[in-house]
């Protein structure tokens, strides 16, 4: 390791949204960028337990998934009791955290964010302990996030105005936090990504601050948007999502009906 206390060196980004809206893609992408680090989605924001109270304390130390990815971060758990022991915020937390990944990965410096869709729902406390911090809102064709969900690859959600429900929370959280984020939320839609991944990077990075090496994209890092729900919802579940999602669907310019 090259440095007691590697220095942060510009704004975090947080990604944010539905789950099945293309978040782990842009993580991905974002993480080429030398000097950039994100853990596995830390969740930090996703709980509403007040830090520090037992119900967080016990969400955060038993849950599976969480310890899962901090074995990926490189954090054991007794450095983990320690980081979580010393800090009095999720904030604090979750820069102790990133900071540890720095000086396992030896870096002086470096540049962060975190990919946690479901840290929406902390939304507003995010930004109380990050005034500087920007957002990326990835959204989706809610037909595609329903029916992606019900497949269950990564997250199955089997009840369809459940899964409807992920997108309609995340995305109205969004809508209403807009104007207190202002120029510092960019929002990109996942079928634009997917279609001109080197221009999305290119808007995204000059956005975050997050590097600027260009070079390391092309038109192959993605695939065109499946549509998978035509296959995999039936005209029930359409209707469920048309009815239900339609109004919201249309400030990113989907129209639900076929």
């Amino acid at each position: 390791m090259t440095a007691d206390h590697p220095t942060e060196v510009a704004p975090p980004l947080f990604i944010i949204g539905s789950m099945r809206s293309g978040t782990t893609l842009v993580r991905n992408l974002l993480r080429r960028q030398p000097g950039t680090i994100c853990p596995e989605e830390t969740h930090y924001y996703r709980f509403g337990d007040p830090f520090r109270t037992p119900g967080y304390r016990n969400t955060i130390l038993k849950n599976a998934t969480l310890k899962r990815h901090r074995e990926i971060d490189g954090i054991a758990e007794d450095d983990f009791m320690r980081l979580l022991d010393t800090s009095y915020t999720k904030g604090e937390l979750l820069r102790a955290h990133v900071d540890y990944m720095a000086k396992v990965m030896g870096l002086d410096s470096y540049r962060w964010f975190d990919k946690t869709p479901q840290n929406v729902y902390g939304l507003p406390l995010i930004r109380a302990e990050f005034p500087n911090a920007r957002f990326l809102h990835l959204v989706r064709n809610p037909l595609n996030v329903v029916a992606s969900l019900k497949l269950g690859k990564v997250v199955k959600i089997e009840e369809t105005d459940a899964a409807c429900n992920s997108w309609l929370e995340a995305v109205s959280i969004i809508r209403q936090c807009a104007p207190m984020l202002g120029k510092n939320l960019l929002e990109l839609r996942y079928e634009d990504v997917t279609s001109d991944p080197v221009g999305s990077m290119k808007t995204l990075l000059a956005f975050s601050g997050l590097g600027d090496d260009m070079s390391l994209y092309s038109a192959q890092d993605t695939h065109l948007e499946r549509n998978q729900y035509r296959e995999v919802l039936s005209d029930e579940d359409k209707l469920i999502v048309q009815d239900r999602s339609s109004e919201l669907a249309s400030h990113y310019g989907y129209s639900l009906g076929e």
